[in-house]
């Protein structure tokens, strides 16, 4: 064969299009997970989990309270503000859902943007629902109240003491989460503790939050049955689902310590910045810098990536 053809053969293998896929959305429940241990009956404390003032406080030292039980209040500037905020973006993700089903009867949308647009819809009101729950002050057992730590009228801010109650029975699971989050967990919260010595897990449920951390860690309280005191493990659950772009892990090139897909769009094969989640087998989440329908190239990724580079580069004289 001339030596003409070969390279021309060779210049058009090079030059072949690359395979890519068509970024998805799926619906996701995200793990928050952390340290935790059982603790024996020691006082709770009611804490505020969002900044506000302090009204309808119902107890005084010495009286017993039950689960669930309000005992007082946050209002003011500060929590009615967040409220109407919350409301408002509940609103607008309702009427983004509304839109996009619409477009979609119409044949001007696709099932994967009003999959992303009800997650959205979900998780706004999933934040007003728990923005709501924190404005009451409840107790999280049944019990005593030991010592008030403020009176009507006073300014809380998150994690700030007001009530001390002296838990009628039981130990409790202590455990230390990270991430904005963490700080965001309601009253309820449903979770499972993960024994470390492979002893049976126990469905926990929230009971407030402790306080925070010097490092930013979250101390949550956790109620459940069987618990054994001393005992050591981990505290998981489930955070409200919410739309995740996933994209096979193959698509993501790592350079300098930041990650790039190579997109593939009108303006040719060209890298993106993104930030991925953990991986998940063969696929990873993609939290920000792709938007679903996208395409990013998934064979040979890193070696476009890098071709791309050393071309922005000349070679010295």
């Amino acid at each position: 064969m001339p030596l003409w053809l070969i390279l021309t053969g060779l210049a058009l293998t090079a030059q072949a299009p690359a395979s890519w896929v068509t970024v998805g959305v799926t619906q996701q429940a995200p793990i928050l997970s952390g340290f935790a241990s059982v603790q024996p009956s020691v006082p709770i404390a009611i804490t505020a989990l969002q900044s506000g003032v302090l009204t309808n406080l119902s107890v005084v030292p010495g009286e017993s309270v039950q689960p669930g039980q309000i005992i007082g209040r946050l209002e003011g500037q500060q929590i009615a503000a967040a409220l109407a905020a919350a409301q408002g973006a509940s609103n607008a993700a309702n009427a983004s859902l509304a839109a996009e089903r619409g477009k979609l009867a119409d044949h001007l949308s696709t099932n994967a943007a009003v999959a992303q647009a009800q997650a959205a819809a979900a998780s706004a009101r999933a934040q007003l629902a728990a923005l709501r729950a924190a404005a009451s002050l409840q107790s999280p057992v049944a019990g005593q109240v030991q010592s008030l730590a403020a009176g009507p009228g006073a300014a809380l801010q998150p994690g700030q003491a007001v009530a001390v109650v002296q838990p009628a029975a039981g130990a409790w699971v202590k455990a230390v989460l990270y991430g904005p989050r963490a700080a965001t967990l309601f009253p309820g919260t449903a979770a499972r503790f993960i024994p470390a010595d492979g002893a049976p897990v126990v469905p926990v449920t929230l009971l407030g939050m402790q306080g925070t951390q010097a490092d930013g860690g979250v101390v949550l309280a956790f109620s459940g049955q069987a618990l054994q005191p001393g005992e050591a493990g981990t505290l998981s659950l489930f955070l409200p689902r919410r739309p995740v772009l996933l994209v096979p892990s193959s698509a993501l090139v790592l350079d300098d310590g930041r990650w790039w897909v190579m997109l593939h769009d009108a303006q040719g094969d060209h890298a993106v910045q993104v930030v991925p989640g953990a991986a998940q087998g063969a696929q990873t989440p993609i939290l920000s810098g792709l938007v679903a329908g996208d395409q990013v190239i998934v064979q040979d990724a890193a070696l476009l990536y890098h071709r791309g580079i050393a071309s922005q580069y000349q070679p010295p004289d």
